[in-house]
């Protein structure tokens, strides 16, 4: 039997406003990610661009037990967004890394806002953020061709389950995923209706890999049929 997913102590976040001034700070100055990294996390080049004429990075951060870190995440990004606004600079969310915008944060857990989905092979998908909580990443191979983005859909639907509920809840082992939480992990409007459809699921087994620190998925279901038919 897999062992459980090892709960740390503390967790942290990390913001970083790049400014076209100084700011005061007692925190040291933190490393600015690449723009070929920011690029392949999504950022658009003309933010990348912007962000690069800034010359001053300052650091915004936060700690707490993992079970406040997705309300210390929300509280720290919303202290980088209020001071990149006030001085037209910008935030860089750093356990991804990508840009942000400073529009407020919304209220809805959206477990897709705290992390990205990388695909290092063709058959395989992987999360990349869930770390901030002290989470292991998510990830499952030999996926067939095509399929991709069902998958990407799934873990979706797992993050959002397991932020939600974690650390008072292990998400090793067997678990049901429906599309309703694919729905919630995407901020989709309809997650919250009656719509039938919304109660398609997949079942899944979740095996913790301590060395790599991991979470591997295992689908019992053709997302194919169980989601989307």
């Amino acid at each position: 039997m897999s062992r459980p997913v090892p709960v740390p102590g503390t967790v942290s976040a990390l913001y970083v406003v790049l400014t076209d001034e100084p700011l005061e700070s007692d925190l040291a100055d933190p490393p600015v990610p690449p723009p070929s990294l920011l690029l392949a996390r999504g950022s658009s080049p003309k933010a990348v661009r912007f962000a690069e004429s800034l010359p001053y990075a300052t650091a915004v951060t936060g700690e707490s037990a993992p079970g406040d870190a997705l309300e210390t995440q929300r509280r720290t990004q919303a202290t980088a967004r209020a001071l990149a606004a006030e001085h037209v600079g910008v935030v860089i969310d750093s356990a991804v890394p990508r840009l942000l915008s400073t529009a407020p944060h919304p209220d809805v857990v959206r477990a897709s806002d705290w992390f990205v989905l990388e695909h290092p092979a063709d058959d395989v998908s992987t999360t990349h953020g869930l770390a901030r909580f002290g989470l292991p990443e998510l990830v499952v191979s030999g996926i067939e061709a095509g399929r991709l983005p069902m998958y990407d859909a799934v873990l979706t639907g797992i993050a959002q389950r397991m932020v939600e509920e974690w650390p008072d809840n292990d998400p090793v082992g067997p678990a049901t995923i429906t599309l309703r939480d694919v729905a919630r992990g995407y901020g989709d409007a309809s997650a919250g209706g009656d719509d039938p459809t919304l109660e398609r699921s997949v079942d899944v087994t979740l095996t913790y890999d301590p060395d790599d620190d991991r979470l591997v998925v295992a689908l019992h279901d053709d997302p194919a049929t169980a989601l989307f038919a």
